[in-house]
């Protein structure tokens, strides 16, 4: 059955969804439909993908099958305040906003059938991770369009409860960052004890890679993993012991549960917005 996909906001990840879903034919340049403030940021769009952009958000919701919420969590309120008592029944809308509970946009919305999702930045290049939830209640037809439409980025991941997107905003959000700070560590390491930087970038990155596809593709646990490439007394060893006296764990857990609370103090700070916002009820 033909349905329409609409973007309330088109930045960088609604622009890989939607390269992504035409990629993979998955809908047609026409079902397609995204929303821009700036007429030039929507005219790009159209020209690149042939699909249908408008300033209006009001134009995207109405008429749309699904509509995709990906706007910055500063803009939020504004936006479901403008599209409140606008979504059509039938119709889902999807959240990629950082901290927007389902509550926010039920209430913001005033409308039951929302879902929200964290996707992280190596979605642009289609090997992300995708966490999404939603409430009960939602059709085996709603649940295949989410799940088709993040799949076009990579793995997809559905948590019974959204406190799990929350804590995967910390950890699948903000972890892209954190490795690369690491690798720019081993960078500077490397260049540090005289390796040039050609084959510093080279052997690094292969390191990365190869590491967490050992990982992925097999039953094998890290902590084994480390264990057979340490020796008692050996490089590695030694190397382990200097990141143990740096609280190399203790930081990064910190540096995930700082990221964790900015997180739900976004949600705070947007239930708050909703709750002072005036009814539109007479």
């Amino acid at each position: 059955m033909a349905w329409t996909l609409g973007f309330v906001g088109c930045g960088v990840m609604a622009e890989v969804m939607i390269a992504g879903i035409l990629d993979e034919g998955l809908l047609e340049p026409a079902q397609i439909i995204a929303s821009n403030r700036r007429e030039s940021r929507g005219a790009e769009l159209q020209s690149r993908y042939g699909i249908r952009t408008t300033t209006a958000n009001l134009d995207v919701v109405t008429g749309s099958d699904m509509t995709v919420l990906s706007v910055k969590p500063q803009t939020l309120a504004k936006v479901l305040a403008e599209l409140r008592d606008s979504v059509p029944e039938n119709s889902l809308v999807l959240s990629i906003v950082a901290g927007a509970s389902m509550r926010v946009l039920r209430d913001g919305l005033s409308h039951s059938r929302v879902a929200r999702c964290m996707p992280n930045l190596p979605c642009r290049i289609r090997e992300g991770m995708t966490v999404w939830a939603a409430p009960d209640g939602l059709t085996p037809g709603d649940e295949a369009r989410v799940e088709q439409v993040l799949g076009v980025m990579g793995g997809v991941i559905r948590v019974p409860d959204e406190a799990h997107v929350n804590m995967a905003t910390a950890v699948n959000g903000t972890g892209p960052a954190i490795v690369a700070q690491f690798v720019k560590a081993m960078l500077e390491a490397a260049a540090y004890i005289g390796e040039s930087r050609s084959v510093a970038k080279e052997t690094v990155l292969a390191t990365m890679v190869g590491t967490a596809k050992m990982l992925q593709d097999s039953d094998v646990h890290v902590a084994s993993l480390i264990d057979e490439v340490t020796s008692p007394g050996g490089t590695t060893s030694r190397a382990l012991q200097v990141l143990k006296q740096g609280r190399f764990s203790a930081v990064l857990t910190d540096s995930i549960d700082a990221a964790y609370e900015r997180t739900q103090a976004l949600g705070e700070q947007l239930e708050r917005e909703i709750d002072a916002a005036p009814s539109t009820e007479s």
